[in-house]
């Protein structure tokens, strides 16, 4: 992966799940995906900047079970 290659959605939603449900620190995530621990930070501040516990429909974000995206 080059450094300017974004992560997939999967790897996005990888790179959630260890850093909320195993404790991942931003560095062994930039290891892991190929990227600074600066560009993870960025990465997961958008994500979580764009996301909320609803949306404008009234879904509930984050109420899927952990790693739902594997089954």
């Amino acid at each position: 992966m080059t450094r300017r290659e974004s992560l997939t959605d999967k790897q996005m939603l990888e790179a959630l799940d260890l850093r909320d449900n195993e404790g991942w620190t931003m560095t062994p995530l930039g290891k892991r995906f190929g990227k600074s621990k600066s560009a993870m930070i960025g990465l997961l501040s958008r994500i979580n900047k764009q996301t909320d516990k609803s949306d404008p429909d009234g879904n509930q974000n984050g109420t899927m079970p952990r790693k739902w995206w594997k089954q």
